[in-house]
């Protein structure tokens, strides 16, 4: 779901001034990312838009530094650098997902619910920008953590896992420590609200709840409220920022730039709002 958006505004950038635009996947293997990108300048791409398949800190550190030796141009997409590490120099654009997640709770608190809790994935390297950024919106927002994040899973490859991420959002939500939820992706979040329902926590008379991603969150039975990316954004401006190092548009002594593009809140039926206003 989440690249299929960032690969359309990348290939409606590149066609627009001419550029041919070819895609290679990995897979969220990170250990393959060398070979694909290596596979692509034999067949003679002129820069490389790279989204590394990192799933966390040990893989930047253990699969990333030949970023830094391409001989092309080269532009991270929806990946930041570790500051001051041997790519924090390449240029980069991103969305904020610290920001989202900040725009979910501060939806939710403003609904009067109490700190909200997190339902997340650890399995991507936006999963674990959303684990990151609601530490960070706590500290912002001055709140502490009702609860550990919950830990999702796939339902299809770990059903027992899912089943307990379902239980323990239930059993908060019951005890009355938790009336709100932020859940990372919107698959997640619309399997959740089904297997919650006959279990008597309905959405969003019971939990208020956010999913993160947008991609088909409106599609829910009771339309959910969601975080989404600016996916296409992303992919369109980091095809126009390589096209320009490629053409020395921006001059041969351009500065480097980590763009960061804000999220919006899309408000839905699922937090007890009856409109569909875009906050953002």
């Amino acid at each position: 779901y989440y690249f299929a958006e960032v690969i359309r505004g990348a290939h409606e950038a590149a066609a627009r001034v001419g550029a041919r635009l070819v895609l290679r996947i990995s897979d969220y293997r990170p250990e393959e990312d060398r070979a694909r990108t290596e596979g692509l300048l034999a067949a003679g791409a002129e820069g490389v838009l790279v989204a590394p398949g990192w799933r966390g800190p040990q893989d930047r550190a253990a699969y990333g530094d030949w970023l830094a030796e391409l001989p092309v141009p080269a532009v991270l997409l929806e990946r930041r650098a570790e500051p001051g590490g041997p790519l924090d120099g390449l240029d980069r654009v991103s969305s904020d997902h610290a920001h989202g997640v900040l725009l979910a709770l501060r939806h939710l608190l403003g609904l009067g619910h109490a700190t909200p809790l997190l339902v997340a994935r650890g399995d991507s390297p936006t999963a674990l920008a959303v684990r990151a950024g609601y530490a960070e919106a706590l500290a912002v927002l001055g709140l502490e953590q009702p609860l550990p994040v919950i830990e999702s899973v796939p339902a299809e490859a770990d059903p027992e896992g899912f089943e307990r991420a379902v239980r323990a959002l239930y059993e908060a939500v019951r005890s009355g420590l938790a009336s709100a939820a932020l859940v990372h992706n919107d698959v997640d979040a619309i399997e959740i609200t089904q297997r919650l329902a006959p279990l008597g926590v309905r959405v969003p008379q019971d939990l208020a709840l956010i999913a993160y991603d947008d991609e088909v969150a409106a599609l829910a039975d009771t339309p959910l409220t969601a975080v989404a990316p600016p996916k296409r954004q992303v992919g369109r401006h980091a095809t126009e920022l390589l096209v320009e190092r490629l053409t020395g548009g921006a001059g041969e002594e351009a500065a480097s730039r980590h763009v960061s593009l804000l999220p919006r809140l899309r408000v839905r039926a699922s937090c007890g709002a009856a409109g569909s206003a875009a906050t953002p």
